[in-house]
């Protein structure tokens, strides 16, 4: 069985999905995005580049329920 290498894939998030990643990425600290830019790349970058379709899209009710408490 061989592998090919993915370079790029597309996933498919309904806004709210993308408003906890935007939520997270404000929450790294000075030296986790030092770290992480290292490793991977700009979280501004990314940041902005989610925000720009995160604006764009419908932020309307997804039927999502957020009163129940997290299990993590």
């Amino acid at each position: 069985m061989t592998f090919e290498s993915i370079i790029e894939t597309s996933v498919q998030l309904n806004s709210h999905e993308i408003g906890i990643l935007l939520s997270a990425l404000q929450c790294v600290d000075l030296r986790e995005e030092h770290q992480i830019a290292r490793d991977y790349g700009s979280v501004p970058a990314l940041y902005n580049k989610l925000y720009s379709v995160w604006e764009h899209m419908d932020r309307s009710t997804t039927g999502l329920r957020y009163d129940l408490t997290p299990s993590f």
